[in-house]
């Protein structure tokens, strides 16, 4: 079973995907700050993140986090592999709203399988990932 952690703070805006996830075989979580998100990634194994930009960066980092960057900030931890236990090479989905083209570009250069703009097709999503899980099974096949 394939493991996805949702990182979003208005959660009726990726609830909709978990039901039809879970019939493809996804165990799906929620985390709706950036403290949620590193605690999560520190002490579970996901094999995809779907990552907003703009999120509460949570009690603990507050003051330290921007709420517009929390998403791009929590990337860069990623894969700065500055996150206990989070492979950082693990596979980024981002799904925001942010119209900025520098930010955009940033994100990119981190290396994330996709980047897909609020609002965003329900079943563009479903796609995007179903095709991520399918490179991946593919990639996993090849090196072994």
């Amino acid at each position: 079973m394939s493991k996805i952690l949702f990182v979003e703070d208005e959660p009726w805006g990726v609830n909709t995907y978990f039901g039809r996830l879970k019939k493809a075989g996804f165990q799906c979580e929620l985390a709706q700050d950036f403290d949620q998100a590193r605690k999560k990634l520190q002490h579970e194994s996901f094999d995809i993140l779907s990552l907003d930009i703009m999120f509460s960066p949570g009690k603990k980092s507050v003051g330290k986090i921007e709420p517009r960057s929390a998403g791009l900030r929590l990337l860069e931890l990623i894969r700065a592999g500055e996150i206990k236990n989070c492979d950082p090479k693990m596979a980024i989905i981002v799904l925001t709203a942010v119209q900025n083209k520098l930010v955009e570009d940033k994100i990119k250069n981190l290396g994330v399988y996709a980047y897909l703009k609020k609002p965003v097709s329900f079943d563009r999503v479903i796609d995007t990932i179903m095709n991520l899980k399918k490179s991946k099974e593919v990639n996993s096949k090849e090196s072994s």
